[in-house]
């Protein structure tokens, strides 16, 4: 009796140590959860023990699907232990972290992560701990991960225990938004010329395990089942596909179809959805990783124009069929359309003209090139056949024949017929005065390298601004001021009030027609070269001639108010210099202006 009480308890206490370790609840989070494809994931992983833990204790995490791979169906390293950036809400430093990477052909569905407690564990027992796998750790997910996926589990082991706990699923796992892919698309056409039925080779490997009635479909945009004369063919229910061309028969893992496109377009592909669809077999698995080549005889499918190769239309999909009664008879995506990656041209596209010179897109379809500019954009006026020569900017004839009374100047020329067309890099070298990508601006005279337009001391405008402007020559009186009819008419004789420019001189002091400005700048002349020597009233005489007042302005635009000033270079008195800007004044007269009357010398003069 003693000993059936003894034995009872000696299995009562392995019990209990087999129940340190015991898992709880587990719950897996991801974030982002709504993910882009290959995205760093940040993942939390919350759980419990019944029996707590000890230092050197170990929890697994099946991370069914995460890889740290580039997500082109090639494995990514493993993270030795101690070396995976964990986080804890605590802020210590309570496990460690060790990285398995699964592998291509299992999906990934094997990665792990295993967690060792270190001394800093909190180790009482029904304790929720909760550990943050940091997104630096470059662990993402492959493809989509499904809600409370079978393929996420967790399990324990306990260092004084003999046994580690079984994989169980989470109590939660979160899924992830992410449709998966294929890599190595291609598509070879034997012969790869328009309207002949080809032999053709689809290539493909899928990141995913590919069960029964999942299809490939390969949308092959310009591609018919009919003749390529202008009408659509049948969709085929039926075509066949060989594994290896030199095996006669239907191909052992997938059936095919085609769904004719529409519709034709001429002179370019059309058929922009003709789709053949390759659907899995009954009771065949196509594993994750698997390099499939199919051969599609000829005689069944053909080009209705040339394209190139890659064709951007054309497309690889994965879709799954849906296992509810209420979508049986549809099927979602599992691998989202991304363009072929590898595929020939159909036809030799502009090899004739020199694939368009390289200033050119061709039209594979016409063999015809579309020229671009020398801003990179497409010019249908362009006429050389080849792109041999790029075109260069067009502007408004400067001379050319009149329309009709005051109207001229319309036609587009390059480089407004004031320069010269480089055609091999569609640039303008303009004459003389004249600037602008298209030569079509009159430049303002008086160019300097070391001061600018204008000599240096002037600024450079339009005529539309220098008619607003009240220090423009010739001087004009501020109402009703427009280089048109109205301000909100530019009828075509005024074409060019934004491609003749002038200069505004400088002066220090206020040009104008208002009281205390003067009618003339300081520097004048078309290049602002010139400048006038100070300005004087005349003491000879008992007029003031700086008085302006109602005096008409040079140009006959405008006339002097009250205070306005006339300027008198060396007050009539002397010559000035108008490189120097001074006065040399008549004998009996001196002073910067000329304007002081020396008596005796004048006298003398007499």
């Amino acid at each position: 009796m003693l000993g059936n009480i003894m034995l009872r308890c000696s299995l009562l206490l392995a019990l209990v140590r087999w129940g340190v370790g015991d898992i709880a609840w587990s719950q897996i989070n991801f974030y982002p959860d709504n993910t882009e494809k290959c995205k760093e994931t940040e993942i939390t992983v919350i759980f419990d023990v019944e029996g707590g833990f000890a230092v050197g204790d170990q929890i697994t995490f099946y991370l069914g699907g995460m890889t740290r791979g580039n997500c082109e169906n090639a494995n990514g390293a493993a993270i030795s232990d101690g070396l995976v950036l964990l986080g804890s809400p605590s802020g210590l430093e309570e496990w460690s972290g060790e990285y398995v990477e699964g592998t291509v052909d299992g999906a990934y569905r094997d990665s792990e992560l295993t967690l060792t407690a270190l001394a800093a564990v909190n180790q009482k027992p029904g304790y929720r701990h909760t550990v943050v796998i940091d997104p630096s750790n470059d662990i993402r997910p492959n493809c989509g991960i499904s809600e409370n996926s079978p393929y996420m589990m967790v399990s324990a082991y306990a260092v004084n225990d003999s046994k580690a706990q079984y994989p169980r699923p989470f109590n939660f796992s979160e899924g992830v938004n992410a449709t998966c892919y294929m890599t190595d698309t291609s598509l070879q056409f034997r012969p790869a010329l328009p309207k002949l039925t080809s032999q053709i080779t689809v290539g493909f490997r899928p990141a995913m395990h590919l069960y029964a009635n999942y299809e490939v479909r390969v949308n092959m945009a310009g591609w018919t089942s009919g003749e390529a004369t202008g009408t659509m063919g049948p969709d085929l229910r039926r075509v066949i596909v060989r594994d290896d061309l030199a095996v006669v028969g239907d191909s052992t893992l997938f059936r095919g179809r085609w769904r004719e496109g529409c519709c034709y377009e001429q002179h370019k592909a059309g058929f922009r959805n003709s789709t053949l669809i390759l659907t899995v077999r009954s009771g065949v698995t196509i594993t994750a990783g698997t390099t499939v080549s199919l051969v599609i005889p000829d005689h069944q499918l053909r080009a209705q124009c040339g394209m190139p190769g890659p064709y951007e239309r054309t497309k690889f999909e994965v879709r799954g069929p849906h296992t509810s009664i209420v979508n049986k008879h549809q099927n979602y995506t599992i691998a989202a359309p991304a363009t072929v990656a590898s595929a020939d041209a159909i036809g030799d596209g502009c090899k004739a003209l020199d694939y368009c010179s390289g200033n050119g897109a061709c039209d594979h379809c016409t063999s015809t090139c579309s020229c671009v500019d020398r801003h990179g954009t497409f010019d249908n006026s362009q006429t050389n056949f080849n792109c041999e020569e790029i075109k260069c900017p067009m502007g408004h004839a400067w001379a050319g024949m009149p329309t009709q009374p005051g109207f001229a100047h319309g036609d587009l020329v390059p480089c407004s017929g004031t320069g010269l067309c480089k055609g091999t890099s569609g640039t303008c070298t303009c004459f003389g005065d004249w600037s602008g990508p298209a030569c079509e601006r009159r430049a303002c005279p008086g160019w300097d390298a070391d001061f600018g337009d204008c000599s240096g001391h002037g600024t450079c405008a339009t005529m539309r601004a220098l008619a607003m402007l009240d220090e423009a020559l010739p001087l004009t009186s501020r109402e009703n001021r427009s280089y048109a009819h109205s301000n909100n008419q530019r009828p075509s004789h005024t074409w060019d009030a934004d491609r003749i420019f002038g200069c505004v001189c400088d002066s220090s002091w206020k040009v104008g027609l208002e009281a205390n400005e003067t009618q003339t700048p300081e520097y004048f002349g078309a290049d602002c070269s010139l400048m006038h020597c100070p300005s004087g009233d005349d003491p000879m005489t008992r007029r003031d001639e700086t008085d302006c007042f109602n005096v008409t302005a040079d140009g006959g635009y405008g006339v002097g108010k009250v205070g306005n000033k006339c300027h008198v270079d060396c007050s009539n008195r002397g010559l000035c210099d108008h490189e120097s800007g001074l006065c040399k004044c008549f004998a009996g007269f001196y002073g910067p202006a000329c304007d002081t009357i020396n008596v005796k010398a004048l006298q003398e003069e007499l």
